[in-house]
């Protein structure tokens, strides 16, 4: 089940700090730059081009190194390893910024007539007024520079309404447009944390819902191996490897049906080891589990075709699935399978045919005209091995 986290102060904190560097850098030294320039322009008449150019080349300066230390730190991620000294160096940029502007208001409105103070002062509030879409996400980096550029301007017009008659309106004016957007920056900034905090919750579930998949991905795969792996100890006899019982019903089942559609022949060689009894007697039952080991690698080795099936059948009984093949090729089958046997030279002393393991081999090849049951081919099957052992053993019955 998903949970839905808040995010860790620490992580919102950086959030914060990436967002003002990543979308409000741009803005904020354009609205700066944009300010400067107009300025400049207004004031052209007043003051000489040196020293405007000399204000307005510290500005830039003072800009581009602000903007150089946000790119700085975004690319080596420092708003995350190390928030507060970026948060602090972030103010202290912000400070100087604003006073830069409060200042030059100061100094150059005691020279200029009072519609261009109220101009440069305008643009000063457009540049704060600008400033609160950008900087509020960081609440504290909007308002330093709001206190630092227009409330110095507004105490000073405060201090001095009766040079200009209008000077104590724009003071309080100012003071209340200062309270205004302070309001207004806490809304926004809230709004800002909220949409942060909704952004994180969602990464978070989009993160774990991924795992979550990638889990039952894995799980799902586990319970299939585990499904196959349990198909295959069902359908394989533990000691010799060979398939058991119940893996021959059903490969007859689906070969007779094959050999139906296709007009096409099944053989079926059923195998016996010769006094396999006996043999335990007088060996004991772990080397007649070696015995039944052995015999299920030769005849692994004589089905050599694809589709054919070597499997035991029970106890001392195996039996061979041959598709496709005809009467004579089941025939060499069996006796390539018996020659493997005796090459194999297992003693059996007990033995009443043989100085060593030899098997009996029934072989049944039909043509399946109809759906015909596994069992009935199997007991034909028996039927032919139980001529050969009546002949004597160690011998193959054909019918």
């Amino acid at each position: 089940m998903i949970y839905l986290r808040n995010i860790p102060d620490d992580e919102l904190f950086s959030a914060q700090l990436e967002l003002l560097m990543q979308h409000g850098r741009i803005a904020s030294m354009m609205a700066n730059l944009i300010g400067a320039i107009a300025a400049m322009a207004l004031l052209w008449p007043y003051f000489e081009p040196q020293s405007l150019l000399l204000w307005g080349f510290g500005l830039m300066i003072l800009l581009l190194l602000r903007s150089l230390y946000m790119s700085g730190a975004l690319a080596d991620r420092r708003y995350v390893s190390r928030p507060k000294r970026v948060f602090w160096l972030l103010i202290l940029g912000s400070a100087v910024t604003g006073l830069a502007w409060s200042g030059t208001y100061i100094y150059v409105g005691q020279f200029l007539p009072p519609t261009l103070q109220y101009l440069l002062l305008l643009i000063v509030v457009m540049i704060s007024a600008i400033s609160l879409a950008v900087m509020v996400v960081v609440r504290e980096y909007f308002l330093v520079f709001v206190f630092s550029a227009l409330w110095p301007i507004a105490w000073w017009c405060l201090a001095h309404f009766w040079d200009q008659p209008h000077n104590l309106l724009l003071g309080i004016l100012l003071l209340a447009l200062t309270g205004l957007l302070v309001a207004a920056s806490n809304g926004i900034h809230d709004t800002f944390r909220r949409m942060l905090s909704l952004n994180w919750q969602q990464e978070a579930m989009a993160r774990e819902l991924g795992q979550i998949t990638n889990s039952l991905r894995d799980r799902n795969l586990q319970l299939q191996e585990a499904r196959r792996q349990l198909t295959d100890l069902a359908n394989i006899d533990e000691l010799t490897g060979l398939g058991n019982r119940r893996l021959v019903n059903q490969t007859l089942r689906e070969e007779v049906n094959r050999a139906r559609r296709s007009h096409g022949w099944l053989s079926v060689v059923l195998i016996d080891v010769d006094f396999f009894k006996k043999y335990n007697d007088t060996y004991g039952h772990p080397a007649g589990d070696e015995v039944l080991r052995r015999i299920g690698d030769i005849m692994q080795r004589a089905t050599a075709r694809a589709g054919e099936v070597a499997a035991r059948y029970g106890g001392e009984e195996f039996i061979l699935v041959l598709p496709g093949a005809k009467a004579a090729d089941a025939l060499r089958t069996a006796e390539r399978l018996k020659r493997l046997v005796y090459e194999e030279n297992i003693p059996h002393s007990a033995s009443e045919v043989s100085d060593r393991i030899s098997i009996s081999q029934g072989v049944l090849s039909i043509m399946p005209d109809e759906d015909v049951d596994p069992g009935v081919l199997v007991d034909r099957a028996d039927a032919a091995l139980y001529t050969a052992k009546r002949e004597g053993r160690d011998q193959i019955a054909v019918v």
